[in-house]
């Protein structure tokens, strides 16, 4: 239970090592990173339709010229900070992935621990046999006990095998995927702000000057 709840704090928290091997802490450290773009992006898409409508809002004060370039200006840049909400958006499926990856780690960090356990309870199990008489009530049962912890032993190992060697095609898979998102929604989002620059200068270049 303490593990448990030590481990969603950590995947919630800037602390540490809590709760979190060492061999994911740069994993972990990266959801956090990408946690902080996706607050960064949300904070710059905010402010920019704030700083928008503040611009339309001066221009319509203006005089019509003014407020007709400043009002289609402060359009462009809304739909710029839309572009940027949605490039954040993204951030939440990159992040899903991410955590995917984070969640088969644990799971196999896990059974190794199981496995040590096991591996654990079998020499002990294995010790106490050794000083048992061909006579000793117990050996049957003894040899028994030994047996299944040898066969669960044989078992995780089958199973850590299988899900280390599957947990690196997972990796690769779903990098490409969160990658892709992130590459794409970069594009997507440059594009637009493109569009957005390129006609803006167009508009502002209408702006009568003082003869």
């Amino acid at each position: 239970m303490f593990r448990s709840a030590a481990a969603k704090l950590a995947h919630n928290s800037t602390i540490p090592a809590l709760g979190v091997s060492s061999d994911l802490r740069p994993l972990q450290d990266l959801i956090l990173a990408e946690k902080q773009v996706l607050n960064s992006l949300q904070r710059l898409s905010s402010d920019l339709a704030k700083n928008a409508e503040a611009l339309r809002i001066w221009g319509s004060g203006e005089g019509d010229d003014l407020g007709d370039i400043l009002g289609a200006s402060a359009t462009l840049l809304a739909l710029w900070a839309s572009s940027i909400s949605q490039f954040s958006s993204h951030e939440h499926l990159m992040r899903d992935n991410l955590k995917a990856i984070r969640t088969r780690e644990e799971n196999l960090d896990d059974l190794k621990r199981r496995r040590k356990s096991v591996g654990a309870k079998a020499e002990a199990a294995e010790r106490k046999l050794s000083k048992m008489g061909p006579e000793h009530k117990n050996l049957t049962a003894q040899t028994d006990s030994l047996n299944a912890l040898r066969a669960e032993i044989r078992s995780m190992d089958s199973e850590m095998m299988t899900e280390e060697a599957a947990l690196g095609d997972f990796k690769r898979t779903t990098t490409r995927v969160w990658m892709g998102l992130k590459f794409g929604a970069l594009l997507e989002c440059s594009e637009k702000g493109t569009i957005a620059g390129e006609y803006g200068k167009l508009i502002i270049g209408a702006c009568p000057s003082p003869s």
